[in-house]
């Protein structure tokens, strides 16, 4: 349960002043606390720090503890850390582990795709401002989150044929004279990253599709939505559904085609169109089947994306003690 207790835990250092009596004898007293450090969070009583706080600010920054509870960027950087945190006693308890050898071959992977060497890829993040250390703390969480996302999609949801009529029967324009595509996407998570690494990310992304390898296979390596280990799939979708920013963006694609990275809440989207349909009447008895066979996966999905968001928002913060102090 998240606890607000506004009580922070200080380490302090007393600077002495050395003062005479009357009868000549010195003696030492106190004159001021200066803060070393401070527990502004702890995450299943395990403490995070101000130093630590300070240390992760993009530049690093020496706020006290007055000016850190002002400050909205370390309040977001506190949160971030939390989630961290969160995530990694999430993944212990269920027996979910990042290995250095696993993290060395992501690292040799992205080197490799960008022609580099091991020290070459070490100097160009030094050249972002980032440090192979962090960067390798960065990429242990996404894979540690990558599998936790795994480990739950595995349970898997249920959806009832009710609930597939009342799709086809809502979404009734998929059956009738229009436009549907069959439509898959690798969505980037911004949650903790600043706008570099984000960046960063989705250069992965585009150069591992540009290598060559299926859209699907990248999905489910590289995307952090609930349907990852489906490579991706939203389903057939009508076009009339879409926002006008992404049915714009989908317009502009042929079959077999993906998008550039697109902004949307939360982070950022690449679509591959993987079939277009023109629906007519001589079509629509031999799509229905498939139709619904969409409608359910679409529906599978959404209940996933609901059951994905609750447990990052909400479920991890009930299963373990949250103490923050800021």
């Amino acid at each position: 349960m998240l606890s607000m207790c506004p009580r922070i835990v200080s380490l302090v250092l007393l600077t002495l002043q050395v003062t005479v009596g009357p009868s000549g004898q010195a003696f030492a007293a106190p004159q001021s606390d200066i803060v070393v450090d401070a527990v502004v969070a702890t995450v299943d009583d395990k403490p995070i720090t101000l130093s630590e706080l300070r240390s992760r600010l993009v530049p690093p920054r020496h706020l006290s503890l007055a000016e850190a509870k002002r400050d909205q960027e370390a309040l977001k950087t506190l949160d971030a850390l939390i989630l961290e945190k969160l995530i990694e006693q999430e993944a212990a308890a269920k027996r979910i582990s990042a290995t250095d050898a696993d993290i060395e071959e992501y690292l040799n992977e992205v080197a490799k795709r960008n022609t580099l060497s091991k020290a070459e890829f070490e100097k160009a993040l030094l050249a972002e401002g980032r440090s192979l250390s962090g960067y390798k703390q960065q990429v242990r969480l996404d894979i540690l989150k990558t599998r936790l996302i795994s480990s739950m999609a595995r349970g898997g949801v249920s959806v009832s044929d009710a609930e597939v009529d009342e799709y086809v029967r809502s979404h009734s324009e998929t059956n009738q004279t229009g436009e549907s595509v069959k439509l898959r996407q690798i969505f980037i998570s911004s949650f903790g990253r600043d706008a570099t690494t984000l960046e960063a990310r989705a250069t992965e992304v585009s150069q591992a599709l540009e290598a060559g390898d299926g859209f699907a296979e990248i999905a489910q390596r590289f995307s952090e939505g609930p349907h990852a280990s489906e490579g991706g799939l939203i389903g057939v979708v009508a076009t009339s559904d879409l926002s006008e920013s992404v049915a714009n963006t989908v317009a502009s694609l042929d079959e077999g085609e993906w998008s550039t990275p697109v902004e949307s809440d939360g982070g950022l989207q690449i679509f591959f169109v993987e079939q277009r349909f023109e629906n007519s009447d001589d079509q629509e008895e031999n799509q229905n089947e498939e139709l619904r066979n969409e409608a359910r996966q679409s529906l599978q999905q959404q209940k996933s994306q609901e059951k994905l968001s609750s447990f990052f928002s909400s479920e991890l913060y009930k299963n373990h003690a949250v103490d923050k102090k800021l």
